[in-house]
């Protein structure tokens, strides 16, 4: 009897691998179902946040058509075309964007079942995340209250006290947006370089910086070819403006990379503000890009008056030929010159769809030009964006540092406030757009980076 029970507990040993091929129950195959809410939008408003609602039995998987942004679980977008949800995730959040497009689509796949729709898309009768009405607003509010913006470090003027005041008054600004940190920088060896910058911390790259800016100061009496200005509306608050418009928005969103929006002072002096800003970046700190913007008050899709209008301090007649919008790039290597490159015209032709005319013509090319603040930032090897739309070389030999430089003339040349917005309105949505791409570019270096890996 013990020499059977032996040989049984030998066998039942012998067996036990076995089991989990025999003993077990296989796990039933799920069964998939894609189940949209059944208060699906039909519609999506141009420049909002847009969620759809799904219940799915098994992971999922949603495209998008260009003219969107994906928002992840920690609220950064995304510019991936495609993404995958697991099966607990019962939502989606987009932002759209402010584009000509009539519509946008999407494409939902849950093992073999299949959701697609396309929206139309409408106006938004609320402000959008960024959005060229509210740009008017704020160059109109510069342009009455902060002018004499004249740098302190030039010796034939005020001293700067207009500049001082309007910076503080800034700075306050940008707090009230919801920046991590402001700051009017007041450097030991450079302490006429007060340049307003806000820092919104990114969430996983924080020593890597995204910077959006525009000079804050404006030419001062006596300034060549023109005498100089009091309000230069042109050069630069209107770079200035988008710059605020921009960091209203950034402030408050998440990014994987620190946010840095930047008025920079004494660019009419020689680029000095934003030069020091550069010099005293911390050690551990690199610029992921830098998108500048100079003299941008005439753009797409401004079109060009057809009748004379008269300068307003001169007399003389202006006759509109073009507004012509630049967007210059350098800093970085050729491959990456050329992915940024591809990036604008993705921006421009697919996701928002603009129809340049020979009247406001966009134009993008690799290019060097030491007239504006993104040398600073591109002689250090930082790649840059260079923003520039001065209304043509009429326009720009006219208002280019002269008194007719002024928030009437240039609303006139735009055909009226509804215009000069329109202009701003396409310069900040074309400037988020690439902000979200550089957010989310891989292996995205300037010229300071030594392609063997050490920085």
């Amino acid at each position: 009897m013990q020499r059977s029970m032996a040989l049984l507990l030998s066998l039942l040993f012998l067996m036990a691998p076995l089991s989990g091929c025999f003993g077990e129950e296989e796990t039933p195959e799920i069964e998939a179902r894609l189940v949209p809410d059944e208060n699906m939008p039909t519609t999506a408003t141009r420049g909002q946040y847009l969620t759809l609602n799904f219940q799915s039995t098994v992971d999922w998987t949603i495209s998008r058509s260009p003219g969107v942004f994906f928002q992840d679980e920690y609220g950064v977008l995304r510019d991936d075309v495609n993404l995958t949800l697991a099966a607990s995730t019962t939502n989606i959040t987009v932002l759209v964007l402010d584009s000509e497009r009539d519509s946008v689509s999407f494409n939902v796949t849950a093992g073999d079942q299949v959701w697609n729709a396309t929206l139309p898309l409408e106006d938004s009768t609320e402000l959008m995340l960024v959005d060229g009405r509210r740009a008017y607003e704020t160059i109109d509010m510069l342009t009455s209250q902060y002018n004499n913006r004249w740098c302190a470090s030039a010796s034939i003027h005020e001293g700067g006290a207009a500049y001082e005041a309007a910076a503080e008054a800034m700075a306050e600004e940008m707090r009230g947006f919801g920046f991590d940190f402001v700051e009017v920088t007041r450097y030991d060896d450079d302490p006429d370089q007060l340049n307003v910058v806000g820092y919104n911390w990114g969430r996983t790259n924080p020593d890597e910086y995204i910077v959006i800016g525009g000079h804050f100061d404006i030419a001062y009496a006596f300034t060549p070819p023109s005498g100089g200005t009091n309000e230069g509306a042109n050069d630069d608050t209107s770079g200035s403006t988008v710059s605020l418009e921009m960091a209203q928005a950034l402030a408050k969103m998440e990014f994987d990379h620190t946010v840095v929006a930047g008025l920079w002072a004494c660019e009419e002096e020689g680029l000095l503000g934003s030069r020091a800003y550069v010099a005293h970046l911390p050690e551990n700190v690199s610029v992921k890009a830098y998108m500048n913007f100079d003299m941008v008050s005439l753009n797409y899709p401004i079109v060009p008056l057809t009748e004379p209008i008269i300068d307003p301090l001169t007399g003389d007649l202006f006759a509109p030929t073009k507004y012509d919008w630049d967007i210059s790039i350098a800093g970085a290597n050729q491959s990456n010159m050329n992915r940024m490159m591809e990036w604008v015209g993705e921006t421009i032709e697919d996701d928002l769809a603009y129809t340049p005319t020979e009247g406001n013509p966009i134009n993008w090319q690799i290019a060097e030009s030491c007239a504006s603040d993104h040398c600073s930032f591109f002689s250090e090897g930082y790649p840059t964006f260079n923003f520039f739309s001065p209304g043509g070389d009429i326009s720009f030999w006219q208002e280019w540092h002269s008194p007719s430089d002024t928030l009437e003339f240039m609303t006139a040349k735009a055909g009226g406030q509804d215009g000069m917005a329109s202009g701003f309105n396409s310069l900040v949505w074309s400037s988020l757009d690439l902000f979200i791409r550089v957010d989310n570019a891989e292996n995205f270096y300037g010229n300071w980076y030594d392609e063997s890996g050490e920085a």
